[in-house]
């Protein structure tokens, strides 16, 4: 927590478990609960650089949070679950391979973290991360930006208009990845109807030819309608829709500042899809 107001704060989580709990969630047998577990250095140094050490830069917090999606991989990875949701905090995809503080409420890549696990301990190979984050993920583009074996997808607000101004379609990756980095700025203001035109007709097409083992949504739900930090027009239904469509094996909550109009009802409708629920 930064102040107590600010939009990233401890109740962008509480308020998603009391919808979650008034809903009867956690009642359904499709709906598992697993509690994080702290991730260990060495797991955050497979991903990061810390400058002058990860030790150094990190709180519990950051453990606990990468540790969150290390216990998602896990279940899903042992066959306990289908899929699986990360609920964590802080966020990760601003954090860089090369880290020495804080870039946008973001000092680990969690999902990065993840994806090194993912490889070092069950031997996964082709990864795509598909960022539905407002803000381009000007970290995750970093550090997976030379990998030809991860396809990183970024739709995101247009950077001449919001933070971390990056993230435009010429940045495709290194020669030795050439065009497994995808940036899809979109206009302020665009809704459901522009962000599943550009699903149905791109990004779904783009993944098929890639042939993932695994799909990972950094599902940031800032490019709702009523966030604060952003200009676009996304409701809960339509990030619905868009789990739903992407089946992602694995969700990690990254942005989303509306912290009580959309964020509980964004994750709930992303639980359900992701459940095979209405």
């Amino acid at each position: 927590m930064i102040s107590p107001t600010h939009p990233e704060r401890q109740e962008r989580l509480l308020y998603t478990r009391d919808q979650l709990l008034e809903e009867g969630l956690f009642d359904l047998p499709q709906i598992r609960e697993y509690r994080p577990r702290l991730a260990e250095i060495n797991d955050l140094q497979r991903a990061h650089i810390g400058v002058p050490s990860i030790a150094r830069l990190i709180t519990p917090a950051h453990r606990t949070s990468a540790g969150g999606c290390l216990a998602a991989a896990d279940a899903v990875m042992s066959g306990e679950v289908k899929r699986a949701f990360a609920l964590v905090r802080p966020p990760g995809h601003h954090a860089m391979r090369v880290v020495h503080g804080i870039r946008g409420f973001c000092t680990v890549n969690i999902e990065a973290v993840m994806v090194e696990y993912l490889r070092s301990v069950y031997g996964i190979k082709k990864i795509a991360v598909v960022d539905t984050d407002v803000h381009h993920g000007d970290g995750s583009q970093d550090i997976f930006y030379h990998d030809p074996d991860t396809l990183y997808i970024s739709f995101h607000q247009d950077g001449r208009t919001l933070y971390p101004g990056t993230g435009f379609p010429d940045e495709v990756g290194s020669p030795a990845a050439w065009g497994t980095n995808i940036n899809l700025p979109l206009l302020p203001g665009t809704g459901d109807e522009g962000l599943h035109r550009l699903y149905d007709g791109l990004i779904q097409h783009i993944l098929d030819d890639f042939e993932p083992e695994l799909i990972i949504n950094s599902a940031g739900q800032d490019n709702h309608f009523s966030d604060p930090l952003a200009s676009m027009a996304v409701t809960a239904q339509g990030y619905a829709k868009l789990a739903d469509k992407l089946q992602a094996d694995i969700a990690v909550l990254e942005g989303g500042y509306s912290v009580e109009a959309a964020l509980p009802y964004v994750n709930t409708g992303i639980i359900l899809a992701m459940a095979d629920m209405d």
